[in-house]
């Protein structure tokens, strides 16, 4: 064996023994590698499998045929296995690129900001180069005659597909300008708006509020002006334009605004709310309420919830909506006047409730101390920690009470029907709210101010030990529930 190794060429030693050896170190290794990718579930094992069954075996048949047994480039065998190898190189490279880029390697947000375009052009390279690597030094072609008689060619085909070339070099304009990524919201021109699902080299996808596909070609967006609303942060305002009557004053209809505002959840509180007044028009006073949120795409649920709430809000404090300048009304006497209920009708329901058991005369005292007032579903009647100058006794509809930590995570929760009596923490012991009082549903409630309450009370002292019984065991509910909660 030894006489043998001397007798061979110098060059015949150095392949052999890399391909004896060597090889089968190489394949053992991937082999390993793809064990290990199999166990942990890898994306990567199609790649690895290429390499170890495909790539090295043809590797090895290629230094065989050129190194050992000195077949020339000429050689129809030696070209054929050549182009099989940079062919299964440009396909495991091109898997590579796939695998990086789509599945779990790259975390999703990372993945969702590497636009389509950008892979489509790492594709095409490697395609291309490997077919000038084969072209060029494999089948011995002339690259730069092939390029000129493409020249004339290429202009005939540029001509003809010069919308789609148009398209593919706004595709490339986009990418580098990066105006807008996947998962933004924009606004294009003044016709198409939606979440960017998709950027490719021909156009850019949108899904609208509704759900709907719009596909806009990159070449029209490269003519119009793009309205990123997720960018430079995600914090974007809204204005929404309300006409109020001449009748009620400014500052009563910005306070109010602003309250509705300030307990609209999804809207922000820094920065802050706003509200303009924007004109003086011929039977109404224009105001601008300006707020802001952190996601575009739930504006249109978060505008409805504000503008709702507005309703309710402007009942509650009699701030009116003007009707229209040349609108004609029959009007019917009682039939058609606004719905308040009178002193008397209060007086009947406090009696109803049986809350609080005083003399009649008394009753009527307290009934010309109280509102009737509707809230809308989701609207806090009472926050935890504020000293409240009203009780409110629920008539009609529900509310839930509840506490929550800094967190979010609820202490205590409990639902509070007809009849239920609440804000007796600021009346009794003249302390803040424990709770956070909001409606469940529509609701209809009496609010008896505080201090109307306090002159019942000092007449009548059974009636405070009652209401003071039911603050304390309310306390005690709520401390065993905040116990409990741990």
């Amino acid at each position: 064996m030894g006489d043998l190794l001397t007798t061979l060429p110098q060059e015949w030693k150095t392949w052999g023994l890399l391909i004896i050896f060597g090889l089968p170190l190489a394949i053992v290794f991937a082999g390993e590698l793809l064990l290990y990718l199999e166990k942990r579930n890898s994306e990567f094992v199609a790649v690895v499998y290429n390499i170890r069954n495909i790539l090295l075996p043809n590797l090895a048949l290629y230094l065989i045929l050129s190194k050992i047994m000195k077949l020339g480039m000429d050689s129809i065998s030696l070209k054929i296995v050549a182009t099989v190898f940079w062919l299964v190189l440009i396909h495991s490279s091109l898997k590579f690129v796939n695998t990086l880029m789509f599945s779990e390697v790259l975390p999703e947000h990372v993945q969702n900001k590497i636009p389509k375009l950008l892979v489509d052009f790492i594709r095409t390279f490697l395609v291309l180069l490997g077919a000038a690597i084969i072209a060029s030094n494999v089948w011995d072609a002339d690259l730069g005659r092939l390029l000129a008689a493409l020249g004339v060619g290429s202009v005939v085909l540029g001509l003809a597909l010069q919308d789609v070339l148009g398209g593919l070099f706004s595709g490339i304009a986009l990418l580098s300008s990066k105006p807008f990524r996947v998962g933004d919201w924009i606004l294009i021109g003044g016709d198409f708006s939606g979440k960017v699902t998709n950027i490719d080299w021909r156009a850019v996808t949108l899904e609208n509020f509704s759900g709907d596909t719009i596909i806009v070609p990159n070449a029209e967006i490269a003519k119009d002006r793009v309205k990123n609303y997720s960018k430079p942060t995600p914090i974007h305002r809204e204005e929404v334009g309300f006409d109020i009557s001449f009748d009620d004053p400014p500052n009563k209809v910005k306070q109010v605004l602003l309250e509705v505002m300030n307990d609209t959840p999804e809207i922000l509180k820094e920065p802050k709310p706003q509200v303009a007044l924007i004109s003086y028009d011929e039977f109404s006073i224009h105001y601008e309420a300006r707020y802001f949120i952190t996601d575009y795409g739930k504006s249109p649920n978060i505008y409805n919830d504000f503008i709702s709430r507005v309703w309710y809000a402007n009942k509650r404090y009699n701030i009116t909506f003007p009707t229209r300048a040349h609108e004609v009304y029959n009007f019917d006497g009682q039939a058609c006047a606004v719905k308040e209920k009178t002193h008397s009708e209060i007086q009947i329901l406090l009696q109803e409730s049986k809350v609080f058991p005083i003399p009649r005369n008394e009753m009527l005292e307290l009934a010309k101390q109280c509102k009737f007032e509707e809230f809308g579903v989701g609207e806090c009647l009472l926050h935890r920690g504020s000293l409240t100058e009203r009780v409110y006794l629920i008539l009609d509809g529900v509310a839930k009470e509840h506490i929550e930590n800094k967190n979010g995570q609820t202490l205590h929760e409990s639902r509070l029907k007809k009849g239920d009596l609440f804000g007796l923490a600021s009346l009794v012991r003249k302390e803040p709210s424990l709770v956070t009082v909001c409606a469940l549903s529509d609701i209809d409630v009496i609010s008896i101010d505080i201090n109307a309450m306090r002159e019942v009370l000092k007449h009548n002292p059974e009636v405070a030990q009652l209401l003071e019984n039911m603050a304390e065991g309310h306390e005690k509910k709520i401390e065993k529930n905040l116990f409990l909660k741990g």
